[in-house]
């Protein structure tokens, strides 16, 4: 992560998105037109806007999974700025390894491997050794209450609320330079919920940059730092 807590990371310019309906005659859907904002280490930008004002589809494009109709998104990433739009594939795998960690509210592993394992895996990834993954992983399971009874089962006979308090634990058992949250409080009762917001305070007090999704009023108000209003296309303060 950047030494610099205050830097400019993610940096998107005139950005704008329409989808093809080839299977409704080719007709054309606009998501969003010509967006411009960027987010520094240590901000949380919320996407403000009513359902179908692209918030989802704008995440997508910051991590590499849809391409931009026009305009750009530039990531900070090992020290320069890459365009994660036009990059090589191998670039945008580097990126995603290293500097963008997408949360979002489903759970995606291979299936029989154990809760345990799933959390650890970011950190042995990134050179961890086996007895500090373990002891990581046990501690961010234990911190969103899920039952030590579970961590040696696989997750996919868990409720749904479970399997996502185990994607949050993936996800926030190593705090990448930015951080896409796509509604990560869905599913959760108030008690996990308020240790969500926990962590993603946390993770901004630790210099990440936090894009994300929250419908929940409350949350959404505790955790931003500022509002980004998709169908306004202004920053608004938190």
């Amino acid at each position: 992560m950047a030494d610099d807590t205050s830097g400019e990371i993610v940096r998107v310019e005139q950005l704008s998105k329409t989808f093809v309906l080839h299977n409704q005659g080719s007709a054309e859907l606009t998501a969003f037109a010509e967006i411009s904002f960027s987010v520094h280490a240590g901000e949380a930008v919320v996407l403000h806007g009513p359902s179908g004002s692209g918030k989802s589809s704008l995440l997508r494009i910051l991590y590499g999974n849809y391409l931009p109709s026009a305009g750009r998104v530039l990531i900070k990433h090992r020290g320069a700025f890459v365009d994660i739009g036009a990059c090589d594939p191998r670039v945008t795998l580097d990126v995603r390894r290293n500097t963008i960690n997408f949360v979002s509210q489903f759970l995606r592993v291979i299936p029989r491997v154990a809760t345990r394992d799933i959390v650890m895996d970011p950190l042995l990834r990134r050179g961890a050794a086996v007895p500090e993954a373990r002891a990581r992983a046990e501690a961010m399971l234990e911190r969103l209450n899920l039952p030590a009874r579970l961590w040696d089962l696989p997750p996919a006979t868990f409720s749904g609320g479970e399997q996502q308090r185990v994607n949050i634990a993936r996800s926030f058992v190593h705090i990448s330079p930015v951080m896409l949250l796509d509604e990560p409080t869905a599913a959760l009762d108030e008690a996990n919920r308020a240790v969500v917001v926990e962590l993603v305070s946390e993770a901004r007090r630790n210099g990440a940059a936090i894009i994300g999704i929250f419908h929940d009023d409350e949350v959404r108000k505790t955790v931003a730092t500022r509002l980004f209003d998709m169908a306004g296309r202004n920053p608004l303060a938190a």
